[in-house]
């Protein structure tokens, strides 16, 4: 959703895959891996509105990549994964008493290494 890319793409030949490349270059170069019709959407936001959307983003990022690791016994339930999105869809709404802050307890240590 946040790559626009299919994980039969091209590029991923030689053992690269979409987790491992989204992985890869996640906290050193994000523009690499966010479509760049995103970015472009918001540009001309408030800068509030662009850094609660970046930092969205970021959540849906690494939830995406915690649901896809190897192993199936280290991804978050659906209902785990399924109230994250909707605390973050809440929180993008504008609704005051939500955060995006995950249930998961998402960050980059709580993702295996590869």
């Amino acid at each position: 959703m946040v790559t626009r890319k299919r994980p039969t793409d091209d590029m991923f030949a030689g053992g690269l895959g979409l987790h491992r490349y989204v992985k890869t270059h996640y906290h050193t170069q994000i523009e690499k891996i966010v479509d760049s019709s995103l970015i472009r959407a918001l540009k001309d936001e408030a800068p509030e509105v662009k850094k609660m959307w970046e930092a969205a983003i970021g959540e849906l990022i690494e939830l995406g990549i915690l649901c896809t690791q190897d192993s199936p016994s280290m991804r978050p339930t659906m209902l785990d994964a399924a109230d994250d999105l909707d605390r973050l869809k809440k929180y993008l709404s504008g609704d005051t008493t939500a955060t995006f802050a995950s249930s998961l307890g998402i960050s980059s240590s709580t993702i295996s290494s590869d």
